[in-house]
């Protein structure tokens, strides 16, 4: 038997690997620390955007805009921050 169909979930339709997507892990934030503090982790203080393109020369899709962080800070409390941000 074919090792693709062997392994896939239906006999008709080839196996498939799960395609994994870059993508930034959300952390909790607290409210009085975002208060508190100047924070600067989105895309427009890091030094891999390019602000013509509005693309992460790093690989990363450019979505953590300030205004879209804050946008899901206020729906779940919780911020993306690129473990490769180098601020300017």
């Amino acid at each position: 038997m074919n090792q693709s169909i062997k392994n896939s979930p239906s006999p008709s339709r080839p196996y498939q690997p799960k395609r994994h997507r870059r993508r930034i892990k959300l952390d909790r934030v607290q409210a009085s620390d975002l208060a508190n503090f100047e924070v600067r982790f989105f895309c427009e203080d890091c030094s891999h955007f390019s602000s013509t393109n509005k693309t992460c020369t790093m690989g990363y899709v450019a979505q953590h805009t300030k205004k879209e962080q804050m946008e899901i800070y206020q729906i779940t409390g919780h911020m993306a921050f690129c473990r490769f941000l180098e601020i300017d």
